[in-house]
């Protein structure tokens, strides 16, 4: 029982903290706030990119690898490598290089 509440003490500080860091109450969470409350700057995302889905595919392999055997993951690693730095990359070269 003490360990529960240790464990759920911990989750507590983190969700305050947590709140403390976003600076409160969000205007998505308030009902007679209007759309332009919000921040409308959500990140920047590639929708055309690739690369998320050859990691996928990379990773996919790898974990296969555990279950079923090594090669498997010897054959993903090399993947996962270029799609890493493929995605890092991406805006470094071709058409939208800077």
């Amino acid at each position: 029982m003490t360990l529960s509440a240790v464990l759920a003490l911990f989750i507590a500080v983190w969700l305050s903290l947590a709140n403390r860091s976003i600076g409160g109450t969000l205007p998505e969470d308030i009902e007679t706030a209007n759309i332009d409350d919000g921040d409308p700057e959500l990140g920047y995302f590639s929708p055309w990119s690739w690369w998320p889905v050859t990691l996928a595919f990379g990773l996919a392999l790898m974990f296969l690898g555990l279950a079923a055997g090594v090669w498997l993951a010897i054959i993903g690693a090399p993947i996962v490598l270029i799609a890493v730095i493929g995605w890092q990359f991406e805006y470094y070269r071709g058409n939208f290089g800077r």
